[in-house]
Formats: structure tokens, C-alpha cells, sequence
């Protein structure tokens, strides 16, 4: 066995076996040890009693709780176990079991214990009454209290240990990179309880011993403990400082938790996206520290989420996240892509006769609807050129059939312009016209500029090409061009309504390119 995997079987073995049978066998002892301290004479005389008599019934009762419970925690640990030391691994489904029983194992293993300390306590008692039915009730009370807290002395121990080992050892192990939560959540004992538990069984447990001792001693009765406490000081002292222990033991844990509690639900808010959070913990410690930090934490979000929403209007939202989930460095790669180009016709003209306004007012709305249709069928608009759109298809969201997308674009963007002509019209401004150029092939995609200021953007012979078989829309008096590359991809019910210009000898190439029209009113 691999020394990392002997001390996880070590621990194994501390947590599941030996802790909780020392927690038991040690307490056992003590008690025994202490019996005659804190017990009446004439219970420590039926004790004899009971052992002269060897009552087979008493002896199960006082010792079978303890092997069968030994027995549950044998059978809730196999799956640990084999998630542990299993050469052959485990399935989804065993590994998440193992997961959830050794983040609870702690509390499981102290419960299980402490349930079969008190039932033996239980059954042990009520044998010893149906033995012995004229034994005092002082001595069976007495006993029956003193036997129940130290079933909680032996529960504290026991959880605080396991707990530590199985932090220390085990969860480590398991959960290298944390994640506990999704385990945990809403199983485990809160602050406020685990210092009631802890309280109960270092705080009260022994001022019940004492006083225990002190009726012993003065050869008082239990049940004129009342009396007592009203009537002599010591008595009336020991209560007083145990309310006040309670009282200062639950508001410290609870100032430990309710800050807590705010910054959990904070942070569940703000893992909804409601960076408007914040926890209001009046400290100055720790938790205050924690809760100042919580709170940069949100503002921080929430000035990242507006910078990025902001970043997302000025460049289509799947090339910002494209660049917020890669390296920003110079370069790119080469794709297949088909480019849209299109341009707004004697817009220049248009805007001499109006004020810049106007201007803009029309172009922000001619934007808009084009847009919507570039959208729609999965293109990003790489920029806009004045009254110009340049828009990409099959980068940098790779798509088979960019060319089809690109064409169908090419009929929404016109069949929007129709509508948002009659709108324009219906308020005394100008109709608009438009040329659209599409070309597809290879180009690179990328981040372009110097190291201090880059832009991701699309360059190459086929952007060149697009934009210049639009140019060519106004001579032939066509709307929608495309070259030969693009019809080549478009299926056959399409290719067979393209109308063939001829071949053009395009700016900047020295081959010729095959030109398609198609009438965007069929």
C-alpha cells in the first residue's frame, strides 16, 4: 500500500472503529472509576447485587446496543471504504454516496454512538427497576442522569475527534479542491448547536457531577434539589453561573453565526447575479473584515457585469465572450467564412439636406433592424462603416452553412428595410435603398493593432471581395449580389433562381469573378 493511502486506511480505522469504541470504553471506564464519588450507597449495593444475581436479560441490554451498532457503522462504511482503497474505482453514482457519508460521517458516527450509549442506559435501567422493585428511586433517577450526560460526554468527544481527524486526513484527500457544499448544506450541526453540545458536556455535565457529589456528601435527596437552590447559597450560586455560562456560551456562538448566515445568503444572491448585495455585520473583526470583503466582492461584479454589457454593445456579445474566454495576444487563424457587405445607396446626398440628427436618427434605426436580421440567423456584425455593414458568418462560432445563413440574412435585411420604409414614410422622411455583396472563402479571423490597443476583427482577399461585389449592385441596378463561391454552397432550390451576371474583373484582382443576382422581390 502506497504511504498516502496507509495513512487514509489509518484514519479509516481511527474515524469508523476506534474513536467511537474509545469514546465508549473510555467514558465506561471513568464512570466506573468515579461511580462511588457521585452514586448512593445503595445504588453501588444493587450494582453488587445485579452482578451476584448475573441476569442474562441485564447483560444484554447493557451490552447489545454496542456490537450492533458497531455492525451499522461496519455496513455505512463499506462504501467509503471501497471508494478509498478500491483498485477498480467506483461508478457516478457509488463515488457520490462515498462523498456524502464521509462529509457526514462525523455526526452519523457520534449519533450512532450516543443512541447506543442511552439505549443501553434506558433498558439497563428500567432491567435493574423490574429486578430490584423496592430499590430507592433516588438511586434510579441519579443513576439514569449521571449515565445520560455521560452518553453526551461521549458523544462531544466523540464528534469533536472524528470531526478534526476526518478534516485533517480524509476530506483533503477527497476534496483536494474543496466543493464540500453541495454535500452539506442544511445537514450539519449549526455554530449555535455544536456550543450547546459542547456547553452541555463541559460546562453543565460537571457542575451536575458536582452537585451530585454534594448530595452525597450532606446525604441529600434529589428531588429537594429545588429546596436546595432556594435555600442554601452554594446551590443557588452553582445555577447562577449556569444560566449565565448558557447565556454567554449561546450569544457568542450566535454572533458567530448570524453574520454568517448574512454572508451565505449574500452569496447565494450574489451567485444569482444580484450584485446589488450586501451584509450589514456591525464588527470589527474578522467578520467584519469578511463582510467588507463580501461587499468589494459585489461591487467588483457589478462593475465587471456593467463592463462587460457595455463591451457587449459595442461589439457583438459572442466576439466579447470569445475574447474574455481566450488570451488577448496579437494574430489569428485562418477559417471559411462567407462575408455580407452591404451599403446604404446616395445616402451622402440624403445627408446634405438634413441635420446631423436626423441623420443619425435614421441610421440608428436602419442599424437596428439590420442588425435583427443579422442576428437572427447566427452572424455577428464585425463593424459599421459609416452606412456601411460588415457582417461575418461561420466565425468565430463555426457554423457549416454560413453561406445559406449569409443568404438568408440577405433576405431578412431587405425584407426589414421594406417595413421600416413605409414606417419612415408614414412620418414624411425618405425611403432607404441598400446593395448587398456576399462572398465566401478562407480569411483570417483574429486580434489586430499593437499590444496596447488591439481590435478582433476579419481581414483578407474574401472581405476585399465582398465589398466590392457590392459596388457593383448600383451598376447592374441589383440589390443582392453573390459570387460564384457562395452559390456553390447554397442548395439547389436556391441556385436554381440566381440569375447570372457574367464575370467581373473586381478592383485590387487580376482573375475574374463569376457574378449572381438574386431578385429579393421573389
Amino acid at each position: 500500500m502506497k504511504p498516502g493511502r496507509t495513512l487514509q486506511f489509518i484514519a479509516f480505522l481511527l474515524i469508523y472503529f476506534i474513536v467511537p469504541f474509545c469514546a465508549c470504553l473510555f467514558t465506561l471506564l471513568f464512570a466506573n472509576y468515579t461511580a462511588s464519588a457521585f452514586l448512593p450507597d445503595q445504588f453501588l449495593a444493587l450494582f453488587e447485587a445485579t452482578q451476584i444475581k448475573q441476569d442474562l436479560i441485564l447483560a444484554t441490554f447493557t451490552w447489545a446496543p454496542f456490537p450492533i451498532i458497531t455492525l451499522i457503522l461496519f455496513f455505512y462504511s463499506l462504501p467509503i471504504a471501497k471508494f478509498l482503497f478500491s483498485t477498480k474505482g467506483c461508478n457516478f453514482i457509488s463515488e457520490e454516496r462515498a462523498r456524502h457519508r464521509i462529509v457526514h460521517s462525523p455526526l452519523t458516527i457520534s449519533i450512532l454512538g450516543f443512541i447506543g450509549w442511552e439505549l443501553s442506559n434506558f433498558l439497563s435501567v428500567c432491567r435493574i427497576d423490574t429486578l430490584f422493585p423496592n430499590a430507592p428511586h433516588q438511586s434510579i433517577v441519579t443513576v439514569s442522569i449521571l449515565f445520560g450526560f455521560w452518553g453526551l460526554f461521549a458523544f462531544a468527544f466523540s464528534y469533536a475527534t472524528t470531526t478534526y481527524l476526518n478534516k485533517l486526513l480524509i476530506i483533503p484527500c477527497v476534496f483536494p479542491e474543496g466543493g464540500l457544499g453541495k454535500y452539506a448544506h442544511g445537514k450539519q450541526f449549526s455554530i449555535v448547536t455544536k456550543q450547546f453540545i459542547f456547553w452541555a458536556a463541559s460546562t453543565l455535565f460537571p457542575i451536575v457531577l458536582l452537585i451530585f457529589g454534594i448530595l452525597l456528601r450532606t446525604n441529600q435527596n434529589i428531588f429537594n434539589l429545588h429546596e436546595l437552590v432556594h435555600n442554601d447559597v452554594l446551590f443557588e450560586v452553582i445555577a447562577i453561573m449556569l444560566v449565565f455560562s448558557f447565556a454567554f456560551a449561546m450569544s457568542f456562538a450566535s454572533s458567530l453565526q448570524h453574520p454568517l448566515n448574512q454572508i451565505e445568503k449574500a452569496t447565494e444572491l450574489i451567485k444569482e447575479q444580484k450584485f446589488d448585495t450586501r451584509v450589514k455585520i456591525f464588527s470589527s473583526d474578522e467578520l467584519g473584515l469578511l463582510g467588507d470583503a463580501v461587499n468589494e466582492m459585489a461591487e467588483g461584479l457589478a462593475e465587471r457585469e456593467r463592463i462587460k454589457d457595455t463591451f457587449g454593445r459595442i461589439v457583438d456579445p459572442r466576439v466579447r465572450d470569445y475574447l474574455l474566454s481566450n488570451e488577448h495576444s496579437l494574430g489569428g487563424k485562418v477559417v471559411d467564412a462567407s462575408i455580407l457587405f452591404s451599403d446604404l445607396r446616395d445616402f451622402t446626398k440624403l445627408s446634405e439636406k438634413r441635420n446631423p440628427e436626423e441623420v443619425l436618427y435614421i441610421l440608428n434605426r436602419y442599424f437596428q433592424e439590420m442588425s435583427n436580421a443579422i442576428e437572427i440567423h447566427g452572424g455577428f456584425i464585425n463593424k459599421f462603416i459609416g452606412d456601411a455593414i460588415l457582417a461575418v458568418f461561420g466565425t468565430p462560432m463555426p457554423m457549416t452553412d454560413h453561406a445559406e445563413r449569409a443568404f438568408a440574412t440577405a433576405l431578412q435585411m431587405q425584407k426589414n428595410l421594406d417595413s421600416l420604409n413605409a414606417q419612415f414614410l408614414s412620418e414624411g422622411l425618405t425611403e432607404l435603398k441598400m446593395g448587398i455583396g456576399i462572398h465566401t472563402g478562407s480569411l483570417l479571423v483574429g486580434n489586430i493593432g499593437s499590444a496596447n490597443r488591439m481590435e478582433f476583427t476579419v481581414i483578407g482577399d474574401t472581405v476585399n471581395t465582398a465589398s466590392r461585389v457590392e459596388g457593383l449592385c448600383k451598376g447592374l441596378k441589383k440589390t443582392l449580389l453573390l459570387t460564384e463561391n457562395t452559390s456553390d454552397l447554397l442548395p439547389e432550390a436556391i441556385r436554381s433562381k440566381l440569375q447570372s451576371e457574367g464575370e467581373y474583373e473586381l478592383k485590387g484582382r487580376e482573375t475574374k469573378e463569376r457574378i449572381y443576382s438574386y431578385s429579393l422581390g421573389e
